[in-house]
C-alpha cells in the first residue's frame, strides 16, 4: 500500500474517531410539539447545557435550553427521566429556583416560569407580560400569548398574535397544511373538539390570520376545564352554563370532567359536532358508537350517515395533499408532521377498499402510493403497507 493511500485511510479513521467529540456541541432544544427527539438526545443536551452553565452561571441561553432538555426528556420518557434524576436531570422547579438566583428578571427566567406553571393566574400572566415588554418580537412564547387572549376571549389580540405567528414562519407549513385539511372539511358553523397544541393553535391561526372557516368553533378540551373561560364561551354561543358544583358530586375519574363538558355541549347545541382524530379516544369513549370518520375528524351523529361518501368527497374535492408528496421547505417540524400525517391512513384505507369495490383501479393505486409515502416518512412501512396488500 503506497503512502498516499495510508495517509488517506489514517485521515478517514481520525475523522471517524473525532466525530463524536466534534458533535458534542449543545443544540437548541425545541418543544416536542415542534420537534421530536429521542430520550438519548435530550440526555446529551441536558449534560451539555449544564456544562455551559458551569462555565458561566449567567448564561441565559444555557438555562432555558437546560430547562427545555429536562422538560422534553420528562415528556418523552418520564420513568427514565425520574430514574436518572440527580445530576444532569433535575426537577423542573429546582431548575427554575436555581435560575432565579442566576438570571433573575431576564426573558429566559420569565419564559421558564410561564412554561412551568402556565398563564392561568395573575402572577404567571405578569411574567408573560414582562417578557413581552422586554422583547415584543420574540416568538418563544407566542403560544402563551395566544392562550391568554383566547382564555380572555380577546378576539382583537387573537387576530393580532395569530397573524404575527403566521407571518413569522415559526409555524410549520406541514402542520398548517394538515390543519387546513381538518378545517376545510368541516360543515359550516361546526364545533370541533381538540386537545393538543398542534391540533388547536394552527386552526386558530388559519381562522384569525387567513380568514378560513371563521364561523367554526374550536374547543380545546383542556381549556374548557377553566371555569371562567368556559362560562364566557358558553354565553357567546348560547349554551347553558355547566354546573361544576353539581358535577363534582358525581366526580370519579380524571376523564369524567372533560367528558361531562363535551356531553353538555352536545346535548345543548344543534350545530354539527366533530372530534379531531388527533384527540385521545379517552375523551370521546362514551360517544364512539355515534362517531363517523369523515376525514381528519369524526362527525357526531345519533343517526347513521354514509361516511364513505363524506370521505370520498373530502379526499377528492377538499384535501390539499401536494405537501405530502413533495416538500419544498426545510421544515424543522418534519418529524412531527410525519407523525401527524399518519392520521390520513384510516381515510386512505377506507378509500382503498371503496375504490376496490367500485373498480376504480387508478384511484386505488394512487391511494396506496400516498399511504406508502406517509408510512415511509414515519418509518412505519412494515406495519402499515400489509393493510394495502389485502
Amino acid at each position: 500500500m503506497n503512502n498516499i493511500k495510508k495517509i488517506n485511510i489514517l485521515i478517514f479513521l481520525i475523522g471517524i474517531y473525532l466525530l463524536p467529540l466534534n458533535a458534542q456541541k449543545p443544540e437548541k432544544v425545541y418543544s416536542i410539539v415542534k420537534q421530536i427527539k429521542s430520550i438519548d438526545w435530550y440526555r446529551t443536551q441536558a449534560k451539555l447545557w449544564k456544562q455551559e452553565i458551569a462555565k458561566d452561571t449567567a448564561n441565559e441561553t444555557a438555562w432555558i435550553n437546560y430547562y427545555a432538555a429536562n422538560r422534553m426528556a420528562r415528556m418523552t420518557d418520564a420513568g427514565l427521566w425520574n430514574k436518572e434524576k440527580g445530576d444532569y436531570f433535575l426537577d423542573l422547579k429546582t431548575i427554575v429556583s436555581k435560575a432565579e438566583k442566576a438570571i433573575p428578571e431576564t426573558y429566559e427566567f420569565y419564559h421558564m416560569n410561564v412554561w412551568d406553571k402556565g398563564i392561568y393566574d395573575i402572577k404567571q400572566a405578569d411574567f408573560m407580560f414582562k417578557a413581552m415588554k422586554m422583547y415584543p418580537d420574540r416568538m418563544d412564547m407566542i403560544s402563551n400569548y395566544v392562550n391568554y387572549y383566547e382564555i380572555n376571549r380577546d378576539k382583537e389580540n387573537m387576530k393580532k398574535y395569530c397573524s404575527k405567528w403566521f407571518s413569522s414562519n415559526e409555524i410549520s407549513p406541514g402542520i398548517l397544511a394538515y390543519n387546513y385539511n381538518v378545517l376545510s372539511t368541516l360543515e359550516d358553523n361546526a364545533i370541533i373538539f381538540t386537545n393538543g397544541d398542534n391540533d388547536t393553535y394552527p386552526l386558530w391561526i388559519l381562522q384569525y390570520a387567513k380568514g378560513i372557516k371563521k364561523e367554526v368553533s374550536v374547543f380545546n378540551v383542556s381549556l374548557l376545564q377553566i371555569d371562567s373561560y368556559r362560562d364566557k364561551l358558553f354565553a357567546e354561543i348560547r349554551i347553558p352554563a355547566f354546573d361544576t358544583a353539581k358535577f363534582m358530586k358525581t366526580y370519579k375519574t380524571e376523564m369524567d370532567y372533560p367528558q361531562a363538558i363535551i356531553r353538555h355541549i352536545i346535548q345543548n347545541t344543534d350545530r354539527p359536532v366533530y372530534m379531531a382524530s388527533t384527540m385521545s379516544n379517552e375523551y370521546y369513549k362514551e360517544f364512539e358508537k355515534d362517531l363517523y370518520l369523515t376525514g381528519l375528524a369524526f362527525r357526531y351523529s345519533k343517526s347513521d350517515i354514509d361516511n364513505t361518501a363524506f370521505i370520498r368527497k373530502n379526499y377528492e374535492k377538499n384535501f390539499l395533499l401536494d405537501y405530502i408528496k413533495i416538500n419544498f421547505t426545510n421544515d424543522l417540524s418534519e418529524t412531527v408532521v410525519a407523525q401527524m400525517n399518519m392520521g390520513y391512513l384510516p381515510v386512505l384505507f377506507k378509500l382503498y377498499e371503496h375504490y376496490g369495490l367500485t373498480g376504480e383501479t387508478e384511484k386505488r393505486a394512487e391511494v396506496k402510493k400516498l399511504a406508502a409515502i406517509i408510512s415511509a416518512a414515519a418509518d412505519k412501512e412494515t406495519e402499515v403497507m400489509p393493510w394495502f396488500e389485502k
